[in-house]
């Protein structure tokens, strides 16, 4: 797993609150490099037994989230995506949550049912995280257009109507959906 999941949970979380987890305005948006990068393709077992592939949702929006049960500002933003997996799901959108749970679905499993989680999940194997740069803040979200390409980057808490004005004009709509 990764090496920093191997700190005390509770210095964890201090590094989160303080290096911006909570924070919408939290650092870290796309450059323009990253934006044009190529998402590494994964394949890792869903809490349902199938299996998740970047490259089966060619042609569709993929809201890569990296989270963990344990995380507050991740849990905070759960309820957006539920709402936004629902809303967006007949416009090519996908979302996944990549857990960082060192437990695995032991932690997870629990928490998606409690919270009504819509959207495929899988537990990070150690091997996607670091294809992605590496997930140093909690939660983590990648936004990887139609063609398999980075289009944004967005470390700390997604709130909804930012997220919902992205995935907006990612399919090519006005900022209010319409």
């Amino acid at each position: 797993m990764l090496a920093w999941l191997s700190a005390p949970r509770s210095l964890i979380l201090v590094l989160l609150l303080i290096v911006g987890g909570i924070a919408p305005s939290a650092v870290g948006q796309s450059s323009a490099d990253e934006a044009s990068r190529r998402a590494p393709d994964f394949a890792l077992e869903q809490m349902n037994g199938d299996t998740f592939r970047l490259s089966d949702h060619s042609g569709e929006i993929v809201v890569l989230n990296f989270w963990a049960t344990w995380c507050p500002p991740c849990r905070k933003e759960i309820p957006g995506f539920i709402t936004l997996q629902e809303e967006f799901k007949d416009r090519d959108v996908t979302f996944v949550g990549v857990s960082l749970d060192e437990d695995g679905f032991s932690s997870v499993r629990p928490y998606a049912e409690k919270m009504g989680i819509n959207y495929p999940l899988v537990v990070d194997d150690g091997s996607v995280a670091p294809q992605y740069g590496g997930v140093r803040i909690l939660p983590s979200t990648v936004l990887v257009g139609p063609d398999g390409r980075i289009q944004h980057r967005k470390k700390g808490y997604f709130p909804e109507e930012q997220l919902r004005r992205q995935l907006n004009a990612m399919l090519g709509r006005p900022p209010d959906g319409s």
